[in-house]
């Protein structure tokens, strides 16, 4: 079964602020190992990253993230983008104001009640303070299609300085106004980000993945990576692929069972969590 997800309480949260902060989702050692991994790699931010350690591929289905993505996205779950940062102090090129997705057309236009991609970041350096290269953000700015400061380092009025310590999760909606501060302290800033939506939404990140890489995969991760040969499985995810996950003992059911016999499970119609919680 899927892990555990959003509960009412928390769904509305990341709906009206844009994002969801979810402290010690890591434990200490696993905060050591991913640090680790960051501070070895060779360059100071990478894409694709789940394919290059095994310390970063266990985090495609990792329990402290996956049943919220599940919740939102179901049996079309997939992973979009993998990336780490290392910002060091005194970093000069960092991100202007900017949302994530596609700018002439953004992705709030097809998609009001959910989003289209969701970002997890994982934080694994002590931020207590502001200017520490800290992500900084305009809550509940996911349903303004404009900001004043975009593109620029300039401050907001209404602007949040992400300040956690390391182990925390946070879940960002994909069309959040954000940006990077400065880095004035003497620590580098290191974290990763894997990025989420519906299988047939584009990678940001790959075109395919390496065969034998994939063949080393147990079956979720390799669901989650959705490297399909034909692109209607974009659409229409293969028969073995379908379920993704059991019911939860809490999940009713209802409309997958709607189906005689002769309908195959993979065309049948899997009520998400989010799907039931917005009718109710």
């Amino acid at each position: 079964m899927a892990p555990p997800g959003f509960t009412p309480e928390t769904w509305e949260q990341f709906a009206t602020a844009g994002i969801l902060v979810v402290e010690d989702a890591l434990d200490a050692a696993q905060v050591a190992r991913l640090a680790a991994a960051v501070r070895g790699a060779p360059e100071p931010t990478a894409w694709n990253i789940v394919e290059t350690d095994p310390r970063f591929t266990v985090m495609i289905d990792h329990p402290a993230h996956l049943g919220y993505l599940y919740d939102v996205y179901g049996e079309m779950l997939k992973l979009l983008r993998s990336e780490y940062f290392r910002r060091p102090p005194g970093q000069a090129i960092r991100n202007k104001w900017h949302f994530d997705g596609p700018r002439p057309v953004p992705f709030q236009v097809f998609a009001e009640q959910a989003p289209l991609r969701i970002k997890v970041g994982y934080w694994l350096t002590d931020l207590p303070h502001g200017d520490m290269g800290n992500l900084t953000y305009v809550p509940g700015s996911h349903r303004r299609p404009h900001l004043s400061t975009y593109h620029t380092h300039e401050p907001h009025p209404e602007e949040v300085a992400l300040t956690v310590r390391a182990g925390t999760m946070t879940m960002m909606w994909g069309g959040l106004w954000h940006r990077v501060a400065e880095n004035n302290s003497d620590v580098t800033r290191l974290n990763m980000f894997l990025e989420y939506g519906p299988s047939w939404i584009v990678t940001s990140d790959r075109e395919h993945s390496d065969p034998a890489w994939l063949a080393g995969l147990g079956r979720t991760r390799r669901i989650l990576m959705r490297d399909y040969v034909h692109p209607n499985h974009l659409i229409k995810p293969p028969a073995e692929d379908v379920p993704l996950f059991a019911r939860r003992a809490d999940d009713p059911g209802g409309d997958a069972d709607d189906y005689g016999p002769h309908v195959p499970l993979e065309l049948r119609k899997r009520s998400t969590w989010l799907e039931r919680h917005l009718s109710s």
